[in-house]
């Protein structure tokens, strides 16, 4: 059964969950899953908001570029490995939700699937993009995640909904 939860409901499990192991971000209607550690939940132009960091390089900036949605989803206790994965492999390489055994279900307010293994999910449309510039930020931040230069995408996606599985 899928219940409905107020997009703040499941912060504290997120942002926990983003600094141990990570959560799932979705893009693309064929849903390429990639393993993000990186997120913040707000309210912003008195919208919720989750925002996702995504470096050029990734295949799932492409599809992000092209389809303006994507979900975050809220990984289940034992998966690890697929989280090791998605975070290690390329959708343009591999088909990762057959890779890791997973399957994808179809969301209520966005065309990018979602997990279904997972406990929860975000949907998110993308309202605003900023990049992240090597001019305006903290040197020691630059040298350490930043060292060959590929600088993230920040997207701020509107959420559409919140559901637990």
């Amino acid at each position: 059964m899928i219940t409905e939860f107020k997009p703040y409901d499941l912060i504290h499990e997120s942002v926990e969950r983003l600094g141990d192991g990570g959560l799932f971000l979705v893009s693309g209607t064929k849903g390429n899953p990639m393993t993000i550690g990186w997120g913040v939940i707000g309210q912003i132009w008195g919208r919720p908001v989750f925002q996702v960091l995504v470096r050029p390089s990734r295949h799932s900036f492409t599809l992000l570029e092209e389809l303006g949605e994507f979900t975050v989803c809220i990984p289940a206790e034992g998966q690890r490995k697929e989280l090791a994965l998605c975070g290690s492999k390329s959708g343009r390489d591999l088909d990762k939700i057959g890779a890791c055994g997973l399957s994808l279900s179809p969301s209520a307010r966005v065309s990018v699937p979602y997990i279904s293994e997972c406990t929860a999910h975000y949907e998110c449309r993308v309202i605003h993009t900023n990049d992240v510039v090597n001019a305006s930020l903290d040197p020691q931040i630059v040298a350490g995640s930043y060292p060959k230069g590929d600088f993230h995408r920040v997207y701020f996606g509107q959420i559409e909904g919140l559901f637990a599985h």
